[in-house]
Parts: C-alpha cells; sequence; structure tokens
C-alpha cells in the first residue's frame, strides 16, 4: 500500500509524532508535552495538535493521511480502548474512537511496546526475521513479542506484558501491585529504589548528589550515563544490578520462544549502550536453557530509537487498511 500515515507515541511526559511513507521513510518529526496530569481530553487534543506539527514540517495536511497510529502506556483491546494507562490516570479510555473526533482520518490504537517491537520487526533490526522480542527499558519495563510475522497479543490483546514475569518470588513490589516483576528491578524506576536505598538510606557517596533538583526516583538516562562513565561506584553497581535482571528475562524468553531476534531499546540503553548490553549478554547466556540456544539469537539494540513506537504504529495501522 502506497501513501503517507502517522504515527504517534503518547508517552506519560512527551508526544512523538512521525509522518511517514509505507515503506518506513520519515518526512518529519514533532514532539510535544503530554500534560497528562490535565487530563485525557487534553492528551487527546494535545495528540491532534502535535500530528499537525508534523505533517506542517513534511507540507501535507492531515488529509493526505491514509491513516494514523498511535502507541499508548497500556494495555489496548481490539477497540482501541486503553484499559489501564496508570502513568497517565486512564481507565477503560476510548482511546481510538476520541481521536477521531479530533483527527479526520481512521484511527488505530496499539500498546505502545507492542509497536515498538513491531516497528523494529518491520522497518529496524527485525527485517527478514519471522521471530522478534523486543524489551523496552524506561520508567518501567514494556516489551512485545512477534511469531510467524504476526504480533503476539492473545484473545484478549492483553499479552506479551514482558516486565510482569516473576523473577523473584518474594521480591520488590512492582507497580502493578504484585511481587516480584521483572520491572521492579529491570527499570529506572527499580534503579531509581536501588540508588535511593545505597545513597539515603546506607550512606554512600555518589556523583548523582552533586545534580541540582535531582530526582533519584528517576534519574535522566543522559546524567546515569554521564555518571557511569566517571566511575561512580553506586550507580554502575545500580546499572549492573537492572543489566543482570534483564539478561535473565532475556533468558526465559529465549528458552520459552526461541525468537531470531532480541531487541533492546528505551532511554537507558541508547545512553550506556554497548557496555550495558555486553552485561546483558553474559547474564543471558548463563541463564538460558540449553546454553547453546543462546548462539541461536541475534541480541542488539534498538535501531530505531525514539521512531520505534511512532513507526510501528503506523505499520499497524497500514496492516488494518490492507
Amino acid at each position: 500500500m502506497g501513501g503517507l500515515f502517522g504515527g504517534v507515541d503518547i508517552g506519560a511526559t512527551k508526544l512523538h509524532a512521525v509522518i511517514a511513507t509505507a515503506d518506513g521513510k520519515v518526512l518529519a518529526r514533532a514532539r510535544k508535552k503530554s500534560k497528562g496530569k490535565k487530563g485525557f481530553d487534553v492528551v487527546m487534543q494535545r495528540v491532534a495538535a502535535v500530528l499537525e506539527k508534523a505533517c506542517s514540517e513534511a507540507n501535507v495536511a492531515i488529509g493526505d493521511l491514509e491513516a494514523v497510529g498511535v502507541g499508548a502506556p497500556s494495555p489496548i483491546r481490539p477497540d482501541g480502548t486503553a484499559v489501564n494507562a496508570t502513568n497517565l490516570g486512564w481507565s477503560d479510555a476510548a482511546l481510538a474512537a476520541s481521536l477521531m473526533k479530533c483527527i479526520p482520518r481512521p484511527v488505530v490504537a496499539e500498546n505502545d511496546c507492542n509497536l515498538g517491537t513491531l516497528g523494529e520487526f518491520v522497518y529496524g533490526v527485525g527485517q527478514g526475521s519471522q521471530s522478534l522480542v523486543g524489551l523496552f527499558v524506561g520508567t518501567g519495563l514494556g516489551g512485545g513479542i512477534v511469531l510467524g510475522g504476526e504480533m503476539v497479543r492473545g484473545p484478549h490483546h492483553l499479552a506479551a506484558e514482558v516486565g510482569h514475569m516473576i523473577i523473584e518470588a518474594k521480591g520488590r513490589k512492582c507497580g502493578c501491585g504484585h511481587i516480584g516483576c521483572l520491572e521492579a528491578y529491570a527499570s529506572k524506576t527499580g534503579m531509581g529504589n536501588r540508588l535511593r536505598t545505597e545513597i539515603e538510606k546506607n550512606g554512600r557517596f555518589s556523583l548523582l548528589q552533586e545534580e541540582e533538583g535531582l530526582d533519584l526516583r528517576n534519574v535522566r538516562s543522559g546524567i546515569l550515563a554521564r555518571v557511569y562513565a566517571a566511575g561512580d561506584e553506586v550507580v554502575r553497581e545500580a546499572v549492573g544490578e537492572v543489566a543482570w535482571y534483564l539478561g535473565l528475562g532475556v533468558a526465559n524468553l529465549i528458552t520459552l520462544l526461541g525468537p531470531e531476534v532480541i531487541v533492546l531499546g528505551g532511554g537507558v540503553l541508547e545512553a550506556l549502550g554497548e557496555e550495558m548490553l555486553e552485561s546483558i549478554r553474559k547474564s543471558a547466556k548463563a541463564a538460558t536453557f540449553p546454553e547453546v540456544a543462546f548462539g541461536d539469537v541475534k541480541l542488539v539494540l534498538s535501531e530505531l530509537g525514539d521512531d520505534a513506537v511512532a513507526l510501528g504504529a503506523i505499520a499497524y495501522a497500514r496492516s488494518q487498511l490492507s
């Protein structure tokens, strides 16, 4: 299918829009703050506005788009309803239907990490493969699964929540309310909890304390990378813990699914890059059964970066029109 498509990544703090051709050539990008605390309707208006901005940058009108795809941090039902977007305060929000009132084009919605995975599969590192798993490290830990060229979503479109695999039966409490989820360890939230324990409770010094106005619960990835490179012991230990637990998650997915490709993305991985990836590799290889299976999997960093979700949304919109 030819034509132009729009894709929007709806995050808790930012919106990222892309205008692209059907083959994934990006013509323009635009960003705005989500302003999620102002409520669902305000976010919908801002999604329409950021899409308008991207269209303007591409010298096209919204009416020129074949369709629009959006990704949000929530399980999404087939009708485009966001079941529970915790970081945005949404529950059973009619995402696709509401956006079609603001955007005069067909709109489809899907979980953001499902779309990030699909974006890498169609336009990124997964091209030419038939199976790919994505893990995206941000405030939480999201993921997606593509098997046989199709997204795995389950009969209720609630599958592939890889961040909520239980890896410590009596471990930390996760934001979802359960105990011992992978997300509670292998995410910026999990890392923040480790940093606060070491700095505030155990009294250890970190270069992070020299950052004015720093919130240890959600340290920006660029700051983490800079302090890590400076040899900060507390940060290096915290990053090492995230890498080790991510490796366990990767090993579980290899043992269960045997995918051709596992792609790791999100701000933390983008900032810390190959060094963190190598630590994840070591952990994953040691925990994969049988160990030889690890060698059959391509474990790589995201190629699409910030565009992954928006391009995945475009690929999904294309598929729904075909």
